[in-house]
């Protein structure tokens, strides 16, 4: 799967804008501010739905006008084009979502069909942030590439939801509790299932995940991912008695406190260490590039597929030996990949590539 051209309508700085991309390495260079990002922005949208930056649709249309719009041209067997339209209407943004001109309403329908994995670098976080952003990670990841997946997770956020809902309102109408029967049923047959990937899938990202990082790393630490689930069990029913025993507690705090929501994803290294707890800010960055490098490659043996790989920046961070091992790997590997640097002169280890250059807002090759 290969993006073969952009086209972007008042998508932040770029008024009318379409882009052609080489099959292989494409590097877009440019001052700081000049909107080499924003491409990448566009092109995350069109495969993950929202923005990778944390704001809302609203702010990515441009100044004065009242929508924005991307379409992508892609040269696979399954779609050729794919467009992201967002229209104000009445000062609220209103999505709508293409796929070879049929709109598509459900998210597991749309998202996984542009196989894109972005290297941003703020990636670290994935290493050493709060558990529920390597979480979000793994979500994102699994729902690539399983479609049961992503519905269970979109039936399980409605489902802990109404569970909260009804928890908050039980101290108040105690005649309503029995209603919990219903949801600890629905929530224990998804969080079954649930737990099951999750441990499925980071079994078979850790084959990847360890080779990779010493690879890039030239080290040789025993560097782990493991999961930890807050329930310690992956039987339905077994689940759905924890739930009852746990009632008055969750009744009490108002929130349903095990479960999926809660689960963690720890990444250990040296002597069962956790790796945050002693790696250099030089070691956590070439662990998360090793966690993206793995994506790419679940995403090759589970797909067959090989993936549009997005590096923002992320380059100029790492020495010159390290530039060359993440970039032959993506190389090797046949995947299209699009850089942001502020010079062309940072890639110059590459020998073949499509130059694009951003300047007043117009991308030239």
């Amino acid at each position: 799967m290969l993006i073969e051209r952009l086209l972007l309508k008042t998508f932040r700085n770029y008024v009318y804008e379409a882009i052609t991309f080489s099959p292989k390495i494409n590097v877009i260079s440019g001052a700081n501010g000049s909107g080499k990002t924003n491409i990448l922005e566009a092109i995350y949208i069109a495969s993950h739905i929202k923005s990778f930056r944390n704001c809302i649709d609203r702010d990515i249309i441009q100044w004065g006008k009242n929508e924005y719009y991307i379409s992508v041209d892609v040269k696979s067997d399954v779609i050729s084009t794919i467009e992201v339209g967002v229209s104000l209407r009445d000062e609220h943004p209103e999505k709508k979502i293409k796929i070879d001109g049929k709109e598509i309403k459900k998210i597991s329908d749309f998202y996984g069909i542009l196989n894109v994995v972005a290297f941003f670098p703020d990636d670290t976080a994935i290493i050493s942030g709060p558990p529920d952003i390597i979480r979000r990670y793994f979500d994102s990841l699994i729902s690539k590439v399983d479609k049961e997946y992503i519905e269970l997770l979109t039936s399980f956020k409605k489902i802990i939801k109404n569970r909260n809902r009804l928890l908050k309102d039980i101290p108040q109408k105690r005649d309503i509790i029995k209603q919990l029967d219903i949801w600890d049923s629905m929530f224990s047959d998804c969080t079954s299932t649930l737990v099951k990937k999750r441990k499925y899938y980071i079994e078979n990202y850790n084959i990847y995940f360890k080779t990779l990082y010493n690879e890039i790393s030239r080290f040789n630490d025993n560097i782990i991912i493991q999961y930890h689930p807050s329930l310690f069990t992956e039987n339905a029913e077994d689940i759905k008695n924890e739930l009852i025993s746990r009632r008055n507690i969750d009744i009490k705090m108002g929130t349903t406190t095990l479960g999926p929501h809660r689960d963690m994803y720890v990444v250990y290294g040296n002597e069962n260490k956790t790796f945050k707890s002693y790696a250099s800010t030089g070691q956590r960055r070439l662990a998360s590039i090793a966690m993206k490098l793995s994506e790419v490659s679940i995403i090759d043996k589970v797909k067959k597929s090989k993936s549009i790989v997005l590096l923002d920046d992320v380059l100029s961070e790492l020495d010159v030996d390290r530039r060359k091992n993440v970039l032959q790997k993506l190389i090797d590997g046949h995947h299209q990949v699009i850089i942001t640097c502020a010079s062309s002169n940072d890639v110059t280890i590459v020998d073949n590539f499509k130059h694009l250059k951003v300047v007043n807002n117009t991308v030239s090759e």
